[in-house]
């Protein structure tokens, strides 16, 4: 088979500028050896006759002819007044070609020889056959009877041969498509997304049902049989695969589906070689499948917009050749003769080295890869713009490596062409390799110094991609251009570090500004030459201050502590402004000056008057070697002490009572000021009260207690006298509400309500203590008046507040007639909770009468 060589290019991307790849692809995608144009109006059915080497085509309902070509499609003649000839076959000795008439309503018998019609038998009126196939000695039809589908069977060798109804070969909607193989007989009718299928055995002659279904198959237009009747193929468009059932029982096959490209592929034709070789077409070509593997060992393509005819394809009787009808977008039909399809695609694609330079040996990688086994150890031929370089072979996995060297500079073309095999189809590949000297970037500068007495940075020499290695000795040359006077000093070279391909540039400009340090590389035999030009500020000295300042001085003492100012020296005349913030002189400093000697050294002298905070902040205005510094220190100066106290008018309180507070201020300078803070127990500490203390030392405030309270007088101080604080703790009782129910009356004795009971009740007592105390314990206490006086009765155990912080007893009256009683009830806190003390609630009394 000659297989055209078909380019698929690849534009690989180019490599550091080097190296531009064309990678061509052999093998990937067969084309037909030879096509025709054919003079159909339609198409239905082909049937190759490779004896007489003709091919014939049938034009389907609506034609009158039957085209016949030579093997290689040139046209032979037509076969006149054959009505709507669809489906053809062959007899087995290959002397008669069977056609359907659709619109003649019968079977044609023509002689393969001399291209003449020997019979026909009429299969009835408005019968309209459209399939026909050959097994068992017998010509069998699909047809139309009584508005249904049928089979009927001539048998040619009979007297007087006539076509014969089968009405036991199932019942069908249409006329049934028919093919056959290895002695079955395979029906098939469309039923939208199904397929109604039916297979009998036909090689006695007398048809036996094997298997009657539906399947998955959908509008079949390619329907066959493998030669040893095992299998039937259908082809549907609705499916993305040729499915495969088994004959037997018309479950699915193993493999079950044969892809021709997956969701929209279209299957509509499929033909099955006698060695078992299955081709299947869809939109995107033809797809050959060997044996019982599932991934196809070739592909045809066609021109954009060209598709193989429903039901075109059809293996020539010498197991090689390949025969299929396509249609092109303009409706014009083809014969496509293809001579060995069954050659197993190869594919050579090469990969461009990581970079060629001259003078340097680069290694061209490739791979060659086919269906079933890799050709290893096949040689491979290599060229070099048409100069033949040593073969290279193919590895176990397929690979190969060509390696070469250039002197010089520029572009070559590298083929590879493997010849192929008995199994394989030849391959080529061609790679154009640009070698070219690297290029090479300068990059930087990481300054790590830039001041007038030091420039130190570093920078680093690239290749492109980080390919070719420097040569020991590479050096990198430095020049400093004064930006403002444009003066250019030449500098020592630096040597560049071969692993790291960095390098260091130290310098001393002498003086502040903006400089550009030229850096240029004059390349060697694999490198390009490069220059860049890197700009900084060499900034004046950002020199340090320090203090030296104590963290304590007396008031009214002098004071003296020094400071230094770094990257010195310092010319004569220079001075530091010295300024001092206190309590006096919050937005008015004072302020002096103190000089600085040549070492930068400064000493600060003060004799403060005023005590607490005093802060020194020394600031250097600057020269046009140093920048401005500025430090501060925070010197405490000495005050004296003064009393504060705070009192409360009580030292517990009830529940919201309100407490009187009083803060008490001794002597002091200049601030008389006082503030008076609360802190209930478990909250946040909250301002009362601040203001000037009278003249006896005392301010007062008042303050509502719910829980235990700590007050806190301070005095914030004042030039002469240190801040002092005083606290004081105030506590407060809970609220306890106890209730009686169940009473029917009230009465008085004394002046006293009691509650009055009918001595079957049982009174429920009950406490609510505020604020919320749940969890803590809760007593009763009962007393009964008698001799002249209240004597306790009982005093309960704890009772559990509950959620809400209640708590209930009730009390039993019996032997209590007559009698006097009061009742009440005590929080008692718990060790855990000190936010308020434990408190007794007030009495309640009652009596008890009949």
């Amino acid at each position: 088979m000659r297989l055209k060589q078909v380019s698929l290019a690849a534009a690989l991307s180019v490599v550091a500028g080097l190296t531009t790849a064309t990678v061509g692809l052999t093998g990937s995608a067969a084309v037909a050896d030879s096509t025709a144009a054919l003079p159909l109006s339609g198409y239905a059915d082909m049937l190759v006759d490779t004896a007489h080497r003709h091919v014939f085509l049938s034009q389907g309902a609506g034609s009158t002819g039957i085209v016949v070509t030579d093997l290689s499609g040139a046209p032979v003649a037509t076969l006149a007044d054959e009505q709507g000839a669809t489906g053809l076959a062959l007899s087995p000795d290959g002397g008669t070609l069977y056609a359907a008439l659709a619109d003649g309503d019968a079977i044609a018998a023509i002689d393969t020889a001399t291209l003449t019609e020997t019979g026909r038998w009429s299969t009835g009126t408005g019968s309209a056959p459209v399939s026909v196939a050959v097994a068992g000695g017998r010509v069998w039809y699909g047809y139309t009877a009584d508005g249904k589908g049928a089979i009927g069977s001539v048998d040619p060798s009979a007297p007087a041969p006539q076509a014969t109804p089968q009405p036991a070969m199932s019942h069908w909607s249409v006329a049934p498509l028919l093919t056959t193989g290895g002695g079955v007989l395979a029906a098939e009718e469309p039923q939208q997304n199904l397929s109604h299928v039916a297979t009998f055995d036909v090689s006695s002659g007398t048809p036996s049902v094997k298997a009657d279904t539906l399947v998955h198959g959908g509008t079949a237009t390619g329907l066959d049989v493998t030669g040893d009747g095992t299998k039937v193929l259908l082809a549907a468009p609705q499916q993305p695969a040729l499915k495969a059932y088994r004959s037997s029982d018309l479950a699915a096959a193993d493999p079950a589906v044969y892809f021709t490209g997956g969701a929209n592929s279209a299957p509509n034709s499929v033909a099955a070689d006698t060695d078992g070789t299955i081709a299947v077409a869809g939109t995107s070509g033809v797809h050959l499948y060997a044996g019982s593997d599932t991934l196809a060992e070739n592909r045809v393509t066609f021109p954009s917009g060209t598709t193989v005819a429903p039901d075109g394809l059809e293996w020539g009787a010498d197991g090689t050749t390949l025969y299929a009808v396509t249609r092109d977008s303009s409706g014009a039909y083809t014969l496509n003769v293809l001579d060995a399809p069954k050659l197993t695609d190869t594919q050579l694609s090469l990969e461009h080295p990581k970079y060629a330079v001259p003078t340097e040996q680069y290694t061209i990688t490739g791979s060659l890869s086919t269906r079933g086994f890799l050709p290893a150890g096949a040689p491979l031929q290599v060229t070099r713009d048409g100069t033949a370089l040593p073969d290279t072979t193919v590895g176990k996995d397929g690979t190969f490596a060509i390696s070469d060297t250039r002197q010089d500079e520029g572009t070559y073309t590298y083929q590879v062409a493997y010849a192929g095999d008995a199994t394989h189809r030849a391959a080529t590949a061609s790679l154009t390799v640009y070698v070219a000297k690297l290029p090479t970037t300068l990059t930087g500068p990481d300054i790590s110094s830039a001041s007038p007495g030091s420039v130190v940075f570093t920078g680093a020499l690239f290749t492109q991609l980080g390919f070719g290695s420097l040569p020991q000795g590479t050096t990198v040359e430095v020049a400093r251009r004064n930006d403002a006077t444009q003066e250019t000093v030449q500098l020592p070279s630096v040597p560049v570090d071969p692993a790291t391909t960095g390098f260091t540039v130290t310098d001393a400009p002498g003086s502040a500004g903006q400089f550009t340090y030229i850096l240029s590389y004059a390349g060697d035999a694999t490198h390009q030459p490069t220059s860049a030009g890197m700009s900084f500020v060499v900034s004046p000295y950002a020199p340090t201050l320090t203090l030296n300042a104590p963290a304590t001085a007396t008031r009214g003492a002098a004071l003296t502590f020094g400071g230094k100012l770094g990257d010195g020296p310092y010319g004569s005349g220079q001075t530091v402004t010295v300024s001092r913030t206190d309590a006096a002189h919050t937005t008015t400093p004072v302020k002096w000056t103190v000089p600085v000697s040549a070492d930068g050294t400064i000493t600060v002298k003060d004799t403060p008057s005023i005590g607490g905070a005093n802060t020194y902040t020394v600031s250097y205005p600057g020269d046009a070697s140093h920048r401005a510094a500025t430090t501060s220190a925070i010197v405490q100066v000495s005050r004296a002490a003064t009393a504060v106290s705070v009192t409360t008018n009580a030292s517990s309180y009830a529940y919201g009572a309100t407490a009187t507070v009083t803060a008490h201020l001794g002597t002091t300078y200049n601030s008389r000021t006082v503030s008076i803070w609360a802190t209930p127990h478990g909250g946040t500490k909250a301002l009362v009260k601040t203001g000037t203390v009278d003249a006896k030392g005392n301010l007062t405030a008042t303050y509502k207690l719910t829980r235990n309270t700590t007050f806190t007088a301070s005095f914030a101080g004042d030039h002469r006298y240190a801040p002092a604080t005083a606290t004081r703790v105030a506590n407060a009782y809970v609220k306890v509400a106890t209730a009686l129910g169940g009473y029917y009356t009230s009465t008085t004795y004394s002046g006293i309500t009691y509650r009055v009971y009918h001595r079957t009740v049982k009174p429920t007592v009950t406490a609510t203590v505020t604020p919320n105390k749940a969890g803590q314990c809760q007593r009763f206490q009962v007393q009964q008046y008698y001799s002249g006086a209240w004597r306790t009765l009982t005093t309960s155990g704890c009772y559990a507040l509950a959620a809400n912080s209640t708590a209930k007893t009730q009390l039993t009256l019996t032997n209590a007639l007559n009698q006097k009683f009061r009742v009440r009830s005590q929080y008692e806190r718990s060790t855990k909770d000190n936010t308020n003390l434990s408190t007794w609630g007030g009495w309640l009394y009652f009596t008890v009468r009949t």
